[in-house]
């Protein structure tokens, strides 16, 4: 089921008057529920067993945790919550990964091993279920939350639909909290929870999926037809796509979360602000970045040991990120490059911060520009990585778009007018951020009622209206 496609649309307003018309919290939660696990098994029904599976014994781990004073029999009960979600995980996702890279080994040193035949269907949303369980026992376990007693609350806490297929990831202080009695939805909640989802529909159908299919995916498909200037703008709008695609995933999610009155944790600062990779990462894709910060990378010691281990700790994580992002080498080396940047940025910090001429240039605007453009250099680089469909594309791509090519190279190719009007549109939001720091902000307050009104107008007419695309959104894949 599609997040902007019309079944989703009536699936969404059934439960909605379902659960507004059911008094109780019991009621309320059972449907809810029991219409989370349908919107889960509604592409693959078999795998919701797999959900089931892991909610059952991340449920009975939580408990066993908090019941036990005995230090072994805690850690063996968090021990198998761990092996047993990332157990799944590796099963689902990595299989073929390391089948396919073993063959390619074995056939590069002449042996005559058949290529893959088979394919393991991924099921919807698995890394962050993974990852909302993980967080929930290691929590217990370390005394920051309460075991729930209730299997029906814990499991609505895992499948919540909305952002059950791509995030944020949510943890257990951060929504259970708010299970205690069902939310009473405000009218705030309904005109905010109507601009987000205007607004997420707005950046996925007439934003991400439009640059994709008229510009991002031919370009890409074929870089060594494209002159260096098409690449480059090709970049630039993969850069938005997949900003636009993701986040508005997220204020969908974020917004119809308001409608049953919970508040789920933003996912994005305005990213492509960032001035350095540590700002970036501290920008985008939050709910994961703290994440990999907590349940990782603080437990292997963090920057609290040896110049060489913090290092090595960074490295972990963002390998780690990239695999957990996609099972393809390509995602590997991505992780690999955003250590080293990571690794570069923290060296340099520490070797200039305290000289007073050097932290007074830092904080100029002239510095803070170049900074930024630094910033994007590397980022645009990296999203190449991830968007190739060859090595050797890639590598055209880049070569051809850093000006590094011999010869005259193709016949430079009209960009579509469409293309940076679609870029500037996905961008205003960083824009007009900077116009805000810079000139100040004008208080506007505009009636719920009003808000509300006319950004349900503002649905209807994207639904009806919107060039029918429905690609499914990048991050769902993951």
């Amino acid at each position: 089921m599609i997040l902007a496609g019309k079944a989703f649309f009536i699936f969404l307003l059934f439960v909605l008057l379902g659960y507004h018309l059911l008094r109780g919290r019991s009621a309320k939660y059972r449907f809810l529920l029991a219409a989370s696990w349908l919107f889960y098994a509604w592409a693959a029904p078999q795998y919701l067993a797999v959900l089931l599976g892991l909610t059952v014994i991340d449920y009975c781990a939580g408990l066993k945790i908090e019941a036990s004073t005995d230090p072994r029999r805690r850690r063996r009960w968090l021990t198998l919550s761990i092996v047993s979600n990332l157990g799944l995980l590796g099963v689902f996702k990595y299989t073929t990964f390391v089948y396919d890279t073993g063959v390619s080994l074995l056939q590069f040193g002449g042996y005559g091993v058949p290529d893959r035949a088979w394919d393991i269907l991924l099921p919807l949303g698995i890394s962050f279920h993974t990852f909302q369980g993980i967080s929930y026992t290691v929590d217990v376990y370390r005394g920051q939350v309460r075991a729930v007693r209730n299997f029906r609350d814990y499991a609505l806490f895992v499948a919540f639909f909305p952002q059950l297929a791509a995030g944020p990831i949510v943890r257990a202080v951060e929504f259970l909290p708010q299970m205690a009695t069902p939310p009473r939805v405000t009218s705030r909640q309904i005109a905010d929870g109507l601009h987000l989802f205007i607004l997420g529909l707005f950046k996925k159908l007439l934003i991400a999926d439009q640059l994709d299919q008229m510009f991002v995916s031919p370009v890409f498909a074929n870089p060594e037809a494209f002159d260096a200037g098409t690449l480059r703008w090709a970049v630039i709008a993969w850069a938005v796509q997949i900003y636009c695609d993701f986040s508005g995933y997220t204020d969908i999610a974020l917004g119809t979360a308001k409608w049953f009155g919970f508040e789920l944790p933003p996912n994005f600062q305005l990213p492509y602000l960032a001035t350095s990779i540590a700002d970036f990462w501290r920008r985008w894709h939050l709910s994961l970045s703290t994440w990999l910060r907590d349940y990782l990378y603080f437990p292997l010691g963090g920057s609290r040991g040896s110049t060489v281990r913090t290092y090595c700790n960074l490295m972990v994580i963002f390998v780690l990120c990239g695999l957990w992002h996609g099972a393809e080498w390509r995602w590997v080396v991505y992780g690999v490059f955003n250590g080293v940047l990571m690794g570069l940025h923290r060296s340099y910090d520490r070797a200039v911060a305290g000289i007073p001429w050097l932290d007074r240039g830092r904080r100029s605007l002239p510095w803070t520009v170049i900074a930024w453009m630094a910033t994007m250099a590397q980022l645009l680089f990296g999203l190449i990585l991830i968007r190739m469909e060859s090595w050797s594309g890639g590598i055209t791509l880049m070569v051809r778009a850093l000006g590094w090519e011999s010869g005259l190279g193709p016949t430079p190719t009209p960009i579509p007018p469409l293309v940076p009007v679609l870029i500037a549109v996905g961008l205003a939001g960083h824009v007009a951020a900077v116009g805000s720091s810079l000139w100040g902000r004008v208080p506007v307050r505009v009636p719920d009622l009003a808000r509300g009104c006319a950004a349900a107008t503002a649905v209807v007419l994207l639904v009806v209206f919107a060039p029918g695309v429905g690609k499914t959104f990048l991050y769902m894949q993951f």
